[in-house]
């Protein structure tokens, strides 16, 4: 095979849509147990969540169950599993070597890279996810006065230094460090107000994010100290691959660094434009992102467009990941 290094990453937050899956539910018996299963630990509906559109008398809800955290998270973890298993089915069927050679998710992806990587079994990711999900929403609640809102500079690099010695004026955080120009910053929304005025006068660009809180800012310790006593109780085994750790961005096997990153990960940055960076000096040579969009692609396309990427979210992506690893 043309790539020697391959690594499989997994979308988080943001990535849901009504209909994510349905196709590789409709046409695979191990996608649909995979679906099931979920529903029998998070005892809902799971396929339900992801595909219909729900109504309000004849019009369709747009801010729908799908979009409210609780859901999902467990929703999206349970979807891009499902697009794993299928690919690896499919691979296995056709004698593909497909083996990554590193493993990384965006926040909530972390735990599907977990799963995949063997560190954790599915249902325990399950019923950590689900944990994860209510204990953010709830103290993110707890802050109404608090949000996220992203940094954008189009026309050129933007300067992490600079961004953060701002945060750093105006008693904010960094949260996200997604591209070379995109990085989220979160805390108080007035702040955050301030810190936009000041950035636009420096040709930036800011958006508020539809959030159910500060995620991934120190607010958000408490919500850690509550998981870390789910951590605590879980099963993590060693990891069969090296998952890029999204705060430390080091390569992570043991369980307790897994637990670690899991607890810091809530409170801290996610530092996915340095873990890319790592992963591509270390000689990786192809992305695939597997489950819903193509957000993460994205992003690599702006912090090296040199990088070869592909997807699997449906069968349309699934045949042309497959055609690419067989030519």
């Amino acid at each position: 095979m043309k790539y020697k290094k391959i690594t499989l990453i997994f979308p988080g937050q943001g990535s849901q849509y009504i209909g994510m899956g349905k196709e590789l539910y409709d046409n695979s018996r191990l996608a649909r147990d995979i679906y099931d299963r979920a529903s029998q630990v998070l005892n809902y509906d799971v396929a339900k969540k992801c595909f219909k559109k729900p109504r309000l008398g004849n019009k369709i809800i747009h801010r729908t169950d799908l979009d409210k955290t609780i859901f999902t998270q467990p929703t999206i973890l349970t979807t891009s599993y499902a697009c794993y298993k299928v690919f690896e089915e499919k691979c296995r069927e056709l004698n593909i070597k497909s083996e990554p050679f590193f493993l990384a998710g965006h926040s909530l992806g972390e735990y599907t890279a977990l799963v995949v990587s063997g560190a954790l079994d599915f249902d325990t990711a399950l019923g950590l996810v689900q944990k994860r999900a209510t204990y953010m929403s709830e103290f993110g609640k707890a802050y109404p006065g608090a949000g996220l809102m992203a940094v954008v500079d189009r026309k050129k690099r933007l300067n992490y230094d600079r961004v953060n010695a701002l945060c750093k004026e105006f008693q904010v955080y960094l949260t996200l460090n997604n591209t070379k120009t995109q990085i989220v910053v979160g805390g108080s929304k007035k702040r955050l107000a301030d810190l936009s005025k000041k950035i636009k006068k420096e040709g930036k660009v800011t958006t508020n994010l539809r959030v159910e809180g500060p995620f991934h800012t120190p607010i958000m310790k408490p919500a850690a100290e509550k998981f870390k006593t789910e951590l605590d109780k879980s099963k993590i085994y060693i990891a069969s691959k090296p998952v890029i750790a999204n705060v430390s961005t080091e390569a992570i096997v043991d369980p307790k660094h897994i637990k670690k990153e899991l607890y810091d990960q809530i409170f801290n940055v996610v530092d996915w434009r340095r873990s890319v960076e790592k992963i591509i000096a270390d000689g990786c040579d192809l992305f695939i992102e597997i489950g819903p969009k193509k957000v993460l692609s994205n992003m690599i396309k702006n912090i090296n467009p040199s990088i070869q990427k592909l997807n699997i979210e449906d069968l349309e992506s699934l045949e042309k990941t497959i055609k690419e690893l067989t030519t």
